[in-house]
């Protein structure tokens, strides 16, 4: 059996989703190939295969699902367009392969309102294993990271030195060379990606904007606060069980600094419960929760089944009588609507 992990290969903005990769690739054998997130369907299938499928879904549909003998273990899923599951074939796809782990409440939703089992997962990027002592000394650099996407104000920025009373480097979550194939990318940004990752660890404080900094921070325990223009977001949300987010407005009407504070216990519930998800489908070459070993997990199952039939039922109701609200709608696109019944 052959062992791929994926990434985003073609738009390369940012280094966070190589970290996707590289902590899926953390539980596989050390002959692991990087995929194309973007071109699954193109995955070699001359012998079967066992994929870790996390991440974020996706620009392009065309490429997708991957070839029938690769089985996907979808876990940490997030689906970017809802219109993803308006394919019929996209939809029989993940149904063969659910229960689906989901990082968000909202792609949980979509799933479930289609029919397809579903359960909340949390990010496989808690997982991420410290690359060095973490600074326990209050004393180092203050590290500002975000990227092109969401850059910090410099009033943010110049309100935070005063409260810290300490300037701050800015680090960018930009990959410093998106060239080549995406081996070749890969090979390059991984590197960069455990140097942040060190320096992470050794910072005082790292503050951030990205969600891929913010989690592998939590999960090595460096010292890490996200700040963000709208906290509410439901993108933050698997941020949030561990950790407060602090708001813009927040920090500028701020008099004094207070480090947030990490729930250590749901942190390392949920990095056990991952850990033990993926270290158990490798190990079985397919998704323990289609075959759960524990009551613990059979229990998820069946509440991933129940959920999926009751949700989709709703769905259904509402758009036949017509009450289906505006939300209902952007998660489930007019051209979802019309294959509702299928």
């Amino acid at each position: 059996m052959k062992y791929y992990y994926q990434i985003e290969g073609d738009l390369r903005n940012n280094i966070g989703d190589v970290l996707q990769g590289m902590v899926a690739k953390n539980f596989l054998p050390t002959n692991a190939l990087v995929v194309n997130r973007e071109a699954m369907a193109e995955i070699d299938a001359a012998e079967p295969g066992l994929l870790v499928a996390n991440g974020w879904y996706m620009h392009s549909f065309d490429k997708f699902p991957p070839p029938e003998n690769i089985q996907p273990v979808y876990v940490s899923v997030h689906i970017a367009q809802s219109e993803l599951l308006s394919n019929r074939k996209v939809r029989d796809h993940f149904k063969k392969h659910a229960p689906i782990g989901c990082r968000d409440a909202k792609t949980l939703k979509l799933f479930l309102g289609w029919g397809i089992p579903a359960y909340y997962s949390s990010c496989l990027t808690i997982t991420t294993a410290k690359r060095a002592p973490i600074n326990t000394t209050g004393k180092g650099e203050v590290l500002l990271v975000d990227n092109i996407d969401h850059p910090i104000p410099e009033k943010v920025k110049q309100k935070l030195e005063g409260l810290l009373g300490t300037s701050m480097v800015r680090v960018s979550h930009d990959p410093p060379d998106v060239s080549g194939t995406i081996q070749e990318f890969m090979q390059k940004s991984e590197p960069h990606m455990n140097s942040l990752l060190e320096r992470y660890c050794r910072a005082a404080l790292v503050v951030t904007t990205k969600i891929h900094c913010a989690l592998p921070c939590l999960g090595m325990g460096a010292n890490v606060m996200l700040i963000h223009p709208n906290p509410s977001d439901p993108r933050l949300a698997t941020v949030a069980e561990f950790l407060d987010i602090v708001s813009y407005e927040e920090v500028l009407a701020a008099d004094s600094f207070s480090k947030p504070v990490v729930n250590l216990a749901a942190l390392t519930k949920k990095k056990e419960f991952l850990s033990s998800i993926v270290t158990k489908s490798v190990a079985m070459g397919g998704n323990v929760m289609q075959s759960p070993d524990t009551a613990e997990l059979q229990k998820i199952k069946q509440r991933a089944s129940l959920m999926a039939r009751l949700y989709r039922m709703g769905v259904k109701a509402a758009c036949t009588s017509g009450l289906a609200n505006e939300q209902m709608k952007r998660v489930f696109s007019e051209r979802a609507l019309e294959h509702i019944n299928s």
